[in-house]
C-alpha cells in the first residue's frame, strides 16, 4: 500500500509536535501550559515523562522516515524493526523507572 505525500508529512508534523514539547520537559523540568493538568508532578518525574514522550515522537519519526524510504528507494526496510525495538524497550525502561503515579499511591494508601 502507498501512502500519499500528504500523510507522510503528516506524520512528520506529528513526530515534531511530539518531540518539541517533550525536550520543553526535560530541559525545563516544567510540562508546557497547553499539556498541564490539575496535579502538577516534580521536576524529576517532569523529566522522565519528558523522555518517554521524546521517545514515542521518535518511534513516530522512525515510522514516517520508514515510509518515505520505502517509496523512494530499494533498500530493505529491517531496519525499521530494530528501531522500534530500541524504543520500546526504552519506553519500557522509562516506565520501570517512574514507577507508579503519584496519584496511583495516593488512591492505594488512602482507607476506604
Amino acid at each position: 500500500m502507498i501512502l500519499s505525500n500528504s500523510v507522510i508529512v503528516l506524520a512528520y508534523v506529528v513526530a515534531a509536535a511530539v518531540i518539541l514539547p517533550a525536550l520543553s520537559m526535560i530541559a525545563l523540568g516544567r510540562v508546557p501550559a497547553f499539556l498541564r493538568r490539575q496535579f502538577d508532578a516534580g521536576a524529576t518525574r517532569t523529566r522522565i515523562e519528558g523522555i518517554g514522550l521524546l521517545l514515542i515522537g521518535f518511534f513516530i519519526l522512525a515510522d514516517a522516515l520508514a515510509a518515505d524510504l520505502g517509496r523512494r528507494s530499494e533498500v530493505p526496510q529491517d531496519w525499521i524493526l530494530l528501531v522500534w525495538i530500541g524504543l520500546a524497550a526504552g519506553l519500557i525502561g522509562i516506565r520501570y523507572l517512574a514507577g507508579r503515579s503519584d496519584n496511583a499511591q495516593r488512591r492505594k494508601s488512602t482507607p476506604r
